[in-house]
């Protein structure tokens, strides 16, 4: 799993969980994945660590192996940052900064 943090130039700070171990059959419309699989465990962290902070999954971007959530405009880059940190941290992955297709 990679987690990355990254400012497209046309939508919000997006939170972004790829190389998940998604099944050959996930699809958007129909998730078939278990509480053991990783974008289950990654979509967990990301709604326990919000708290207060308004964040939801960016189902335009949702594809198999990749889990986007996206923040609300109104909160800070500080609490932006320390949400995606903890995550990442929690799930013992190094958060990345940047665009996923400029990086890979």
């Amino acid at each position: 799993m990679i987690i990355r943090l990254f400012q497209p130039p046309t939508k919000n700070w997006l939170l972004i969980a790829e190389q998940l171990d998604d099944p050959s059959t996930w699809d958007r419309f129909v998730p078939c994945h278990t509480t053991d699989s990783q974008r289950w465990q990654f979509e967990c962290k990301v709604k326990e660590a919000a708290g207060e902070l308004t964040i939801k999954p960016c189902k335009d971007l949702m594809a198999r192996g990749t889990s986007v959530f996206e923040y609300d405009w109104q909160i800070e880059e500080d609490d932006i940052l320390s949400h995606a940190i903890k995550v990442a941290e929690t799930l013992g992955f190094e958060l990345l900064m940047g665009d996923v297709r400029r990086v890979s």
